[in-house]
């Protein structure tokens, strides 16, 4: 689930805030922010292997949307809805993963000790750091304060 720090249509975070409801289940997430720089470096360092590119850990739908209304947009609302009723709805079923990102987090270990700057912090303090750079994205672009930015 990859999140961008704009509300790029193609972003997780910009498709959940769309849904009239949001199913509250735990989910590896990426914060290209964070990642891209770790996959540039990798990349030079001719790196190989099978690695679980997500921030470590895993958070629930409610808790972005709860950082969401908290960091981005206070007027925001959502609901929720179980497995059952979202599978009446969805034409597709939906998988849910958490991923280990145990190796991940060696490589940036390594790379940190070697002056190489990069930082992959857990998914909460991520999204905390991403909410707060699209604010400022979104003032610069507007130049209207936070308030009075909306999803729609």
């Amino acid at each position: 689930m990859p999140i961008s720090d704009d509300l790029h249509p193609r972003s997780f975070v910009t498709k959940i805030t769309k849904y009239d409801r949001v199913v509250n289940i735990p989910n590896s997430n990426s914060i290209l922010h964070d990642l891209l720089p770790l996959a540039v470096a990798m990349a030079e360092h001719r790196e190989t292997g099978v690695y679980n590119f997500t921030n470590p850990g895993a958070i629930g739908h409610n808790e972005v949307l709860s950082l969401y209304k908290q960091i981005v947009d206070p007027q925001f609302e959502w609901s929720n809805f179980t497995l059952e009723e979202q599978a009446e709805v969805i034409k597709a079923e939906r998988s849910n993963c958490e991923l280990d990102a145990t190796k991940l987090m060696q490589v940036v270990e390594k790379y940190q000790c070697e002056g190489v700057d990069v930082n992959v912090p857990e998914i909460r303090e991520a999204y905390r750091g991403c909410f707060e750079r699209m604010v400022k994205n979104l003032q610069m672009e507007g130049g209207a304060p936070v308030e009075a930015f909306t999803v729609e």
